[in-house]
């Protein structure tokens, strides 16, 4: 499925939010990350074939449908190909067993033994705990699943257990069937697939660095009312910012919205820069700049992988 190249979609976003877009003292953007298995994520096209298992069938449909979604730009990533013989890049496939296990056991709960006038609908004048016979119903269901290229190059294997427990009690009802609780298991599994091998195209937003610690007592007002300006002029706070940056050189704040105001002109790699250096700047392990770093990385991941991608699609 032929896509729009991204750096083209986050340049678009960019020159809109640079013009208006920035709610409260964030910057909202789209952009593209990389999936977690980027060879699998790479192939054009995918087939799910046989999963084996009482519910692989069932298994099977919800990844094809998973797969088969839109992202929010409207593409789909992978040419899904169905029927006998049909060829196609990789090869899903895999086997789920589905285990359902019930046990009785007894449990104490309040219960309502007098009500006023005797009516059932009477306000209960004495509650005492009664012994109930009840049933816990434990069901896991696991899928074991490989996909695999044309020339045999095993590009993602992985096992995906999950459990629904649930119990009730004489006179009560299970809150979900057997049937619903394997289906929503199902569907989470098949949702999980889609995580690991397709890119993730976001919409999200980033707070810019507010605080003034450290900045020249004299520098603090324009730089709030920098902040302020983010609101309805973001291109122009990005280029105050810049002029502040060279009279109070390395202050944290700064650098950081410098990142987040190259980031939302698709410049990653300049915002991967100061980013970093915002890092080292806030200090005290995992900040606001270390996390922009690795947003940053998953950015140009996806990018490059695109690029990769369409440059293979478009060789003779």
């Amino acid at each position: 499925m032929f896509q729009t190249p991204i750096r083209a979609v986050v340049a678009l976003a960019a020159t809109s939010l640079l013009a208006s877009t920035a709610y409260a003292e964030s910057v909202r953007m789209t952009g593209r990350f990389a999936a977690p298995y980027r060879d699998a994520a790479m192939l054009d096209s995918l087939r799910v074939g046989r999963i084996t298992g009482q519910d692989g069938v069932q298994l099977g449909m919800a990844i094809e449908r998973a797969l088969a979604r839109p992202d929010i730009t409207g593409d789909v990533h992978f040419d899904l190909v169905g029927g006998r013989g049909a060829q196609a890049d990789g090869m899903l496939n895999g086997n789920v067993t589905t285990g359902v296990q019930e046990s009785r056991f007894k449990r104490k709960e309040k219960e309502c033994v007098e009500r006023e006038g005797g009516k059932r609908d009477g306000k209960c004048l004495r509650e005492e705990e009664v012994e109930k016979d009840c049933t816990r119903r434990v069901i896991n269901v696991n899928a074991d699943l490989r996909l695999a290229s044309a020339d045999g190059r095993v590009l993602y294997s992985v096992s995906r257990p999950r459990r629904d427990e649930t119990s009730w009690c004489r006179g009560q009802n299970p809150p979900r069937t057997t049937e619903e609780a394997i289906r929503g298991m199902i569907v989470d599994i098949a949702e999980n697939v889609r995580r690991d091998i397709v890119p993730s195209v976001e919409n999200y937003s980033i707070r810019f660095r507010e605080s003034t610690r450290g900045l020249p007592k004299e520098l603090n007002r324009t730089f709030k009312d920098i902040v302020r300006q983010t609101q309805r002029d973001l291109r122009g706070a990005c280029a105050a910012w810049t002029a502040m940056d060279a009279q109070a050189p390395n202050h944290p704040s700064i650098v950081f919205d410098l990142g987040l105001c190259a980031e939302a002109e698709g410049d990653y790699d300049r915002a991967g820069a100061l980013y970093g250096r915002a890092a080292q700047l806030i200090g005290r392990g995992s900040n606001e700049g270390t996390q922009g770093a690795e947003r940053i990385a998953r950015l140009i991941a996806g990018a490059e992988d695109e690029e990769a991608r369409r440059g293979g699609r478009n060789r003779p």
